[in-house]
C-alpha cells in the first residue's frame, strides 16, 4: 500500500556503528540496542524526572518525579546496579512505575552518570527476570551524545531532497494527526501542581508517540511536529480503506503507552493532496 511499515524484531547487542548515536533520537538509539523499557532521569529545578523514555507507559512517566537526594543515595558510584525481586531495596524503585507496570516488573538496571555537574540516571526495567542485554564500553558516551543535543525531539526537519522520493511515486496526501484530545485524556487524572513539570513529562510522552507514528510511515513518507498537539504527515494514502488501517494501527501502537481510551481519541484529518515538493515541505513545516 505504500504507507504502513511495521518494524518487527529487535536488533539487540551492541549499537550498529554505521549510524552514529549523535544522529539518533533517544528512541532510535534504544531500539537499536534492543532495549524494551528504558529512560533517563534528568534534573529539573532540584527534582529528577524522566525526560527521555522508550517503551515506558505514560502513567510510569508521570510517576517518575523524584528527588536528587534519592538518586545520590541509591546510586553512590557510576557503576551498573542490577536488582531483582529478591533484592532488599527492589521496592524502592517500583514507586517510579504506574500501577500496571509495578505489578509486572521483575528486574531493574540503573546507571548513574555525571557530566559537567549534570546528573543523569539511566533507568531500565523488565517484566522478564532473566537479565538484560549486554552493553559495550561506548554506551555512556553514546548516551551523553544524545542527551547533550538540542531538546528538539524530532532532530531533523524534512528536506526537499528527501521529499523527491515521495513525489516521484505519485501524489501525496497531506494529513494532520491531532494528539491533543488523546493527551488530555491521558493527563486528566494526573495531579501535578507545577505546570512546567507537567509540560516536561507530557513532552516525554509525546516523543514516544511521535516515534511510534514515524515507524508507521514507511519511506518515502514524511512526518513533522512542532509541539505536542499535532503531527503533520505526507504519505501515499490512496483510499478510505487505508485511512481506516492507519487509524487502527495508530490506536494499537499508542494503547500501551497512553491507554486504550486515550488512543481512541487520536484524530486524523486530510489537509489536501500535492505532488509538488515545495508545497509539501511548506505544509509540514508551516501548515
Amino acid at each position: 500500500m505504500g504507507l504502513l511499515s511495521i518494524a518487527t524484531g529487535k536488533k539487540g547487542g551492541l549499537l550498529n556503528k554505521a549510524q552514529e548515536a549523535s544522529e539518533m533520537t533517544f528512541q532510535e538509539w534504544a531500539e537499536e540496542y534492543g532495549f524494551e523499557r528504558c529512560g533517563v532521569f534528568c534534573e529539573q529545578g532540584g527534582l529528577m524526572m524522566l525526560k527521555k523514555a522508550y517503551g515506558i507507559d505514560a502513567q510510569s512517566i508521570f510517576s517518575s518525579i523524584s528527588t536528587k537526594d534519592f538518586w545520590l543515595g541509591s546510586a553512590r558510584t557510576e557503576s551498573w546496579i542490577s536488582l531483582d525481586r529478591e533484592s532488599p531495596n527492589f521496592t524502592a524503585f517500583t514507586q517510579f512505575l504506574g500501577k500496571d507496570a509495578r505489578s509486572k516488573v521483575k528486574a531493574f538496571r540503573i546507571l548513574k552518570i555525571t557530566d559537567n555537574e549534570k546528573l543523569y540516571i539511566f533507568f531500565e526495567y523488565s517484566f522478564n527476570p532473566s537479565g538484560f542485554l549486554r552493553v559495550g564500553p561506548s554506551f555512556k558516551s553514546e548516551l551523553l551524545s544524545i542527551l547533550n543535543k538540542s531538546d528538539n525531539p524530532l532532530l531533523a526537519e524534512p528536506s526537499l531532497e528527501a521529499l523527491k522520493d515521495l513525489t516521484n511515486k505519485g501524489k501525496a496526501r497531506l494529513c494532520l494527526i491531532s494528539t491533543k484530545k488523546a493527551l488530555d485524556e491521558t493527563t486528566k487524572n494526573i495531579e501535578i501542581s507545577e505546570q512546567t513539570i507537567q509540560h516536561i513529562l507530557t513532552n516525554t510522552i509525546f516523543e514516544e508517540i511521535f516515534y511510534k507514528t514515524k515507524k508507521l510511515f514507511a519511506k518515502p513518507g514524511a512526518i513533522y511536529a512542532e509541539d505536542t498537539s499535532e503531527i503533520k504527515a505526507a504519505a501515499l494514502i490512496n483510499s478510505d480503506i487505508e485511512d481506516e488501517i492507519l487509524k487502527e494501527h495508530l490506536s494499537l501502537e499508542y494503547s500501551d503507552l497512553i491507554g486504550n481510551e486515550a488512543a481512541k481519541k487520536i484524530i486524523i484529518l486530510t489537509a489536501g493532496y500535492s505532488s509538488i515538493d515545495e508545497e509539501i515541505l511548506d505544509y509540514l513545516l508551516r501548515g
